[in-house]
């Protein structure tokens, strides 16, 4: 069996960019469905399937001749979990980094049913690393299961980075779901921790996003620029979002030749406009309607 799951494995690896077949998704499952391996502070050990599990304690069913006999451990009891298919961790990984999210995404769901579970007692690396399942999740047709998969990540979680990670996932669901009033406090927060310049614009965008819809077009517009301001060379997520709040401001403030003007700066710097936010695209239909209209009559500010 292990020969086996190591030659499918080889495979995927090799092939990077073939689509993951039926067998491959069989294989990959039943290897995640083979026994975990409960290595015991007392020096014992115990192979078998979690069959219940809380915040402290775990109930293993092991099989026994031709039954089976039902364990429960304490968490302080249990020294490590060892839990097969590691290598597919490293494997889903990659598979982000190169586009291909859709098999990704399928691989983390596998990775997360089948460890979920076990968060409680496993090292917080294993919370942390489901937050690229999180990522998937906001960009898959079902975005709403990402709420649920942070609940239960956010206990887990004590790296700095890693809940920065799981902040910004966050904020970022609760925007993608229109949950505003959960988004809104998480942005204000967001944004008095963060500086404009940093890798991320989400917090102002989100933020900025908020005051437009309330049609506080000059706060809007403050927010939306600051990251644009002090933008550097390596790109910044969400800047693309922040270029059309600020365009949506300048219109509401009648400022129609600066919006036409950050409109350009956009398409100069390469940014399309987003099309995940709804509430953004009425903006586009207009800027682009008044620089057509105004191509050779330029209007004063």
């Amino acid at each position: 069996m292990q020969l086996l799951l190591w030659a499918v494995t080889s495979v995927l690896i090799t092939h990077t960019n073939l689509a993951l077949s039926t067998d491959e998704h069989r294989a990959i499952k039943s290897e995640l469905s083979e026994p975990i391996i409960l290595q015991l502070k007392n020096g014992n050990r115990i192979s078998g399937h979690a069959i219940e599990t809380s915040e402290d304690q775990i109930q293993i069913a092991t099989a026994e001749g031709a039954g089976e006999i039902i364990y429960t451990f304490q968490g302080e009891d249990i020294q490590t979990i060892a839990i097969p298919g590691e290598s597919y961790k490293s494997l889903a990984t990659e598979w982000i980094h190169t586009g291909r999210h859709e098999d990704a995404l399928s691989l983390m769901s596998m990775l997360y049913a089948q460890r979920s579970p076990l968060l409680p007692f496993l090292p917080a690396s294993e919370s942390h690393f489901f937050t690229y399942y999180v990522d998937l999740v906001l960009d898959s047709p079902k975005p709403a299961r990402a709420i649920a998969i942070i609940q239960t990540l956010r206990p887990q979680i004590e790296n700095p980075d890693a809940l920065r990670a799981l902040e910004d996932s966050t904020l970022e669901s609760y925007q993608t779901l229109e949950l505003y009033d959960e988004a809104i406090p998480l942005a204000e927060n967001w944004v008095a921790s963060r500086k404009p310049f940093s890798e991320s614009a989400l917090g102002y965008y989100v933020l900025g996003a908020a005051r437009l819809r309330s049609e506080a077009y000059e706060e809007a517009l403050d927010l939306a620029l600051r990251p644009i301001v002090f933008a550097s060379p390596i790109p910044t997520d969400k800047l693309t979002e922040c270029y059309a709040v600020a365009i949506a401001a300048a219109l509401g403030l009648r400022e129609r030749v600066y919006a036409a003007t950050l409109y350009q700066e956009m398409q100069a710097r390469g940014f399309v406009w987003p099309a995940d936010d709804r509430s953004l695209q009425p903006t586009l239909k207009e800027i682009t309607e008044y620089i057509k209209d105004h191509e050779d009559t330029p209007e004063s500010p």
